[in-house]
């Protein structure tokens, strides 16, 4: 290939991980990971820190392994220094980026840095050093995805690593309104849909996301029934139950009605 289809091809690419980060910022109801879109090329991932007792030796020398590049000069467009986002307690924050000028994606610490790399000094230059991520060295040349890289944050932030990093949190989902409910569960649906199309099925944690599938889509279409079901009552009665007009219940079955 030419340099020129060369430069094609890595463009390409890095619009597909774009399209990728944008999608996974919409998203909500991840059992150990939030993601946060910010801007075009940035995204935030707050990553739950769980380490079990019986692993602490070991969890100690395992975050404690040189994960930076030995490189200082691909800094991030938002420095370290001016994070407005405070991750919550018991997490470690990452900026997830694919910058057009450095032509492929990287990954940098944002918090809890003392956590995860033994090194000294920690001035900003260092912490604004790309990570070593096996993912984003394998980006160039296999068909790396988003999930990828977030797979592989999670499981550097946990100990023993969890047994599916894209696990959901059903809890958390099923108390969702039902219009918000109906919709989280769909773009859930869709991007986890997506990875059972394109993702490594020799992944270990393959057939753990094909189980989670299952209750969520059962989940989702119990939400659109139940929105259905509200249609048409509303569309039969000009006051809707419990003393609500019908304006109230419109702009949900509006939604569902156009989606179908």
């Amino acid at each position: 290939m030419s340099s020129a289809g060369k430069e094609r091809e890595q463009k390409r690419k890095l619009q597909h991980f774009l399209n990728d980060l944008a999608l996974l910022g919409s998203l909500q109801g991840f059992k150990y990971f939030q993601p946060w879109l910010r801007g075009k090329e940035e995204l935030l991932l707050t990553v739950v820190n769980e380490d079990l007792v019986s692993f602490i030796r070991f969890a100690d020398s395992h975050s404690k392994i040189n994960c930076l590049l030995n490189s200082r000069h691909l800094l991030p467009a938002s420095p370290s220094e001016g994070e407005i986002a405070v991750p919550e307690v018991n997490c470690t924050l990452f900026l997830l980026a694919g910058y057009v000028k450095y032509g492929r994606p990287y990954a940098w610490i944002r918090s809890n840095h003392e956590r995860l790399v033994s090194i000294g000094g920690m001035d900003s230059m260092v912490k604004d050093t790309p990570m070593k991520l096996k993912s984003i060295t394998d980006w160039q040349t296999r068909g790396i995805r988003v999930w990828d890289i977030v797979s592989e944050l999670v499981c550097l932030c946990s100990v023993p690593s969890p047994s599916n990093p894209l696990a959901l949190d059903m809890r958390y989902i099923k108390t969702l309104p039902l219009h918000d409910r109906f919709l989280v569960t769909g773009a859930l649906l869709g991007f986890l849909e997506t990875y059972l199309i394109y993702g490594n099925r020799d992944e270990l944690h393959y057939d753990k996301v094909v189980e989670e599938v299952k209750p969520l889509r059962r989940l989702h279409f119990q939400a659109l029934l139940e929105l259905q079901r509200l249609r048409e009552r509303a569309l039969k009665s000009p006051v809707a139950p419990q003393g609500r007009t019908l304006q109230d219940e419109i702009p949900s079955v509006q939604q569902v009605a156009f989606i179908e």
